[in-house]
């Protein structure tokens, strides 16, 4: 792309992966239609190539008996998101935040529309929420931001270590001896609120635990701590039972 595009017309590229996953409320739908009104030809042919191609995506994807998207999906938009280039000059820390604020926001976007998708390709499929997520850095990008915070504690006769940046908008999960759960339950982790809401981080089934080096959990936001129940089934909208450990994480 061009270095030349300037921040207003790079945002509405952006902008395009969340209005052809209709993740967009009408009111910015309509918004970002009367942008294209106004934007460069280049701009509008570059927003109209992108809907296009994760329309047709979508499509190959829930009309085929599949147990999941196809890797295609993801990469491609993972791909788009990670080249969205800054303006010719802007400091390094700009760059890293404003491409941190934009993957935050395409992400959760995708996910959301991978989901419906994963939902609608059959009833039997397991939504592995921690590693489905296109908008979660790396293992290493978040043990390496400065204001990483490392706790380790006692959880069902083995340990959990929890890595935790607001930087990197995420915590990094590892597990050490500690058993699966029981059969037909799943470990559910929730960011807990200072008011002490809880919202749900992802599951762990028998078959998903984390690997040895770790697993990220995306959208810290403003949670301060992580709790872990154990679920019936494949999670629970809220917890069901109390927690077997919270962790504080500031």
């Amino acid at each position: 792309m061009p270095d030349h595009r300037s921040d207003d017309e790079q945002d509405l590229i952006d902008l395009a992966y969340p209005f052809a996953l209709d993740a967009v409320s009408d009111t910015e739908r309509a918004t970002i239609t009367g942008r294209l009104d106004a934007a460069s030809a280049a701009t509008a042919e570059e927003f109209a190539r992108i809907v296009s191609g994760v329309h047709e995506t979508m499509a190959r994807v829930t009309s085929r008996d599949a147990d999941a998207p196809p890797p295609e999906l993801r990469g491609r938009l993972l791909r788009a998101i990670e080249a969205a280039p800054a303006p010719a000059g802007a400091p390094r820390d700009d760059l890293a935040d404003r491409r941190a604020r934009r993957r935050r926001r395409l992400g959760r976007a995708v996910a959301a529309a991978a989901a419906v998708v994963v939902v609608g390709v059959g009833a039997g499929i397991a939504v592995r929420q921690l590693e489905h997520t296109p908008s979660a850095p790396t293992v290493e990008q978040v043990l390496a931001d400065p204001d990483a915070r490392t706790v380790t504690t006692d959880v069902a006769g083995g340990t959990i270590t929890l890595s935790s940046s607001a930087r990197s908008d995420a915590v990094v999960v590892s597990m050490s001896n500690v058993p699966p759960p029981p059969a037909g339950h799943v470990y559910q982790m929730w960011f807990l609120s200072a008011a002490g809401e809880p919202r749900s981080a992802g599951t762990m089934s028998a078959d998903t635990m984390p690997p040895p080096g770790g697993e990220v959990v995306p959208d810290l936001d403003t949670a301060i701590s992580l709790a872990v129940t154990v679920e019936p089934g494949s999670g629970s909208a809220l917890p069901t039972g109390n927690p077997i450990v919270v962790v504080t994480l500031t």
